[in-house]
Order: C-alpha cells, then sequence, then structure tokens
C-alpha cells in the first residue's frame, strides 16, 4: 500500500468509524453502507489499471504507448512485427509502477516478430499472459486505412480472447476500438492539428469509425466506444520529444478513466497527462461523496454529523490532490476547505448550525439539511478542481465553491421536477 493509500485509508477509517455510530438502520444503513463501499473502492483500494492493446502488427500499439506518456517506452518497427513476446510492462519503469500495459505480439503475423518469442503464435501468448493477469480493459487497434479489410479473423480472435478471460477469471472484459493513424486519410497532405478540422478528411475518420462500429455489431461484441488517434511523435536521443502529431489521445485518456472499474480510476488518471481525464476522475469521486454527504445529512441526529461531514470533505480533496500529483494530508486538506471559506469562520459555523438545527423539524428538516450538505460538499469538489487541477488561485477557487453549490441545487431541483 503507498503511502498515501495509508493517508486514505485513516481518513476512511474514522469516516466508518462515525457511521457506525449512528443510530439509523434499515434503508437508510444499506444506502450510507453501499455509498461507503463505492467511496473505500476509489481511495484505499486504489490501484493501477491493467490496459491489453491488441491488433494486427502495424496498428500502432507501442506507438499509442509512446503517444499516451510522452515516453519513448517501447520500441516501434516500421517495417516487421516489432514486438515478440506479448508482455505486460510497468509504465513508467519498474521501479515506478503506475499503469500495467499488455503490449501484446499483432494479430495476423506472417513474418517472426524482431524481438524473441517463447510461443507459436500471438494468440497463445496473449492467452498465457491474460491467464496471469485479467486486463481491466482492451484496446483494439486497427489502421485507418484497414478498417474496409479483413477484419472478421481479428474481431473473432478478440471474442476468443474476451470469452478465455470470462472463464478463467469470470470478468466481461469491455473493449475500446482505436482507430489509428487517421492522418493518412484523405487528403493525405493535410497534417494540420486539428485533423478534422479538414473537412474531408473529418468526413473519412467518421466513415472509418462507422465501418468498425459495424464489424463489431456484426460479430456480436460489446463496443464501449470508437476513438480516432493519430499517435505519431518522435524522440531524440534523450527521450525528449522533438515532433508531435498526437491527436485526440486526451480523448481516449477520459474513456478509459470511464470504462475502468472504480478502484483503478485514481491511479489511472494521475498517471494520465490530460487535464479531462484527471477531471473526470475528480467529478467521478465528487458526486460519490455529495451523494454520500445528502445521505448522511438526511438522518435525523442533530449536530452528530458534522465531524463525519468534515472527514469526508477533506477525505475527497486529498483524493483531488492526489489525481493532480499533490501529497495532501487530512490537516492540509483542511486548511484548504478553510481557505475557501467552505468550513471554518463564523459564516460556515453558522450555516452548519441552522442544518443541524433543521433536523429539529420533522421530515421536511431533514430533507433541507441533507440538500445544504450535499451542496457543501459539492462546491467544496468544484473548489479543489479549480485550485489543484486548473491551478487557480485561492480567490478563484472560493468562486468555484459557490457556483458549485447553486449548481448542485439547481441540479436537484430539476431532478425533483
Amino acid at each position: 500500500m503507498s503511502q498515501n493509500s495509508s493517508g486514505f485509508g485513516s481518513v476512511f477509517s474514522n469516516i466508518k468509524n462515525h457511521i457506525d455510530k449512528l443510530p439509523i438502520s434499515g434503508k437508510s444503513k444499506q444506502k450510507i453502507m453501499s455509498k461507503l463501499s463505492e467511496l473505500k473502492e476509489l481511495t484505499v483500494e486504489a490501484r493501477e489499471p491493467r490496459i491489453a492493446l491488441v491488433g494486427r502488427r502495424g496498428a500502432g500499439k507501442s506507438s499509442l504507448i509512446n503517444a499516451l506518456f510522452g515516453e519513448e517506452k517501447q520500441m516501434v518497427s516500421s517495417v516487421k512485427a516489432g514486438t515478440g513476446q506479448g508482455k505486460w510492462l510497468w509504465y513508467p519503469s519498474d521501479d515506478d509502477k503506475k499503469i500495467r500495459l499488455l503490449d501484446s505480439r499483432g494479430l495476423g503475423e506472417s513474418e517472426r516478430p524482431l524481438e524473441s518469442i517463447d510461443t507459436d503464435t500471438a494468440v497463445s501468448q496473449l492467452k498465457k499472459e491474460l491467464e496471469a493477469e485479467q486486463p481491466d480493459v482492451f484496446l483494439f487497434l486497427i489502421k485507418a486505412k484497414e478498417t474496409d479489410a479483413r477484419v472478421e479473423e481479428d474481431l473473432q480472435e478478440l471474442n476468443g480472447l474476451r470469452a478465455f478471460i470470462k472463464e478463467i477469471h469470470h470478468y466481461d472484459v469491455p473493449v475500446i476500438c482505436v482507430v489509428t493513424q487517421v492522418d493518412e486519410l484523405d487528403p493525405p497532405y493535410y497534417k494540420q492539428l486539428p485533423l478534422d478540422a479538414n473537412p474531408e478528411k473529418a468526413k473519412n475518420i467518421k466513415t472509418a469509425m462507422k465501418l468498425m462500429e459495424k464489424r463489431f455489431k456484426e460479430n456480436d461484441i460489446p463496443l464501449i466506444t470508437t476513438v480516432p488517434v493519430c499517435t505519431y511523435v518522435d524522440f531524440d536521443e534523450s527521450g525528449k520529444v522533438v515532433y508531435d502529431m498526437r491527436w485526440n489521445v486526451d480523448e481516449l485518456a477520459e474513456y478509459l478513466v470511464e470504462v475502468l472499474p472504480n478502484d483503478a480510476k485514481l491511479k489511472t488518471a494521475k498517471a494520465s497527462k490530460a487535464v479531462s481525464a484527471k477531471k473526470k476522475a475528480a467529478k467521478k469521486v465528487i458526486v460519490t461523496m455529495s451523494g454520500m454527504a445528502v445521505l448522511i445529512g438526511i438522518e435525523p441526529v442533530p449536530f452528530a454529523d458534522m465531524p463525519l461531514l468534515t472527514g469526508l470533505q477533506a477525505l475527497m480533496i486529498m483524493a483531488i490532490a492526489y489525481i493532480a500529483g499533490r501529497e495532501v494530508n487530512r490537516v492540509a486538506a483542511a486548511e484548504f476547505i478553510g481557505a475557501v471559506g467552505a468550513n471554518l469562520g463564523v459564516a460556515f459555523a453558522v450555516r452548519e448550525g441552522v442544518r443541524s438545527a433543521a433536523k429539529m423539524i420533522p421530515a421536511a428538516g431533514n430533507m433541507i439539511s441533507g440538500a445544504v450538505a450535499g451542496a457543501v460538499t459539492y462546491g467544496i469538489g468544484q473548489a479543489g478542481i479549480a485550485y489543484y487541477l486548473e491551478g487557480k488561485d485561492l480567490k478563484r477557487a472560493k468562486e468555484a465553491f459557490e457556483r458549485g453549490k447553486k449548481q448542485f441545487r439547481k441540479d436537484r431541483k430539476s431532478e425533483e421536477d
């Protein structure tokens, strides 16, 4: 367990102890415990994701690794099959384990790969690796110019691998189709970013995507989405990027965060260079925490829930900071919450007093209390995104806090209507 996970564990245990002491039972307790379980997955049980890349040789599996993480992690071969041993790799290194990647041998090889191999076929090697470790998601890569070529056998092999995993690990692996090298589509001379700014290229990219979606449907393979990308990036001998044509890689990172299990979301977002992917994971944390705050705030236990809610809010800020690559303990999180005016000072104390006092009013008072607890927690989360992920100052974070509260109330009103 990492140092930060240990910090999550301590705060989570404190939250759980407070919940155990609340005199509630039945459906209310079940709802709170369900949210608590989700919260534990997101924070305490946070682990590295396991992502399996599959596709024909030359589809750009190794290039995608390089593009996603901005480092030349894998050899890229322009002629012969490069990856010999389908193997699980640690990014960025064995000494700094952030993401687990399976960069497999290409399907449909006609020549032996450049690297050494220890099995006869790509599929048999893949099964060996997939039996050893269960992937969280498959990225099926296909070159844009080959979407209208023979892909049925590749998809059948993919289906076989999914069935194999379901039999061995009892897990139905989701699939994202990645259409690579879209910069090569007509017109070939257009090499500017964004690639879809050219109407003809945008049309051809869309056609390639629709064709792959059709192929997946015909082969009865559930597909999360299809993402077109250009992953071309060149490095010098020192590993510095000297040419960058990456396009739409951030969108792929966002989808990864969305489809991965809860316990793999935080570390995926932290490792990703895409701020949009980090925000997606942070919003998942905020929604979970705010929903839990509403459930706790509804319970008719005047004042007793205040330390529970402050602990919940501190854990939320710790998680958002973690996604941003910052080590923040509970004390620092509480200081941030106070700095944006959400937990310290007379004004908030009065609001909290009113919120808890509202519980003295039967039924309606509890609903008011839950709405306030959820709005404040949601607002704190938005302040955390502004400060830690967007790099804004405390003044802007305070404004994000106020906007967040208003947005939460507006959204709840819309749901009720």
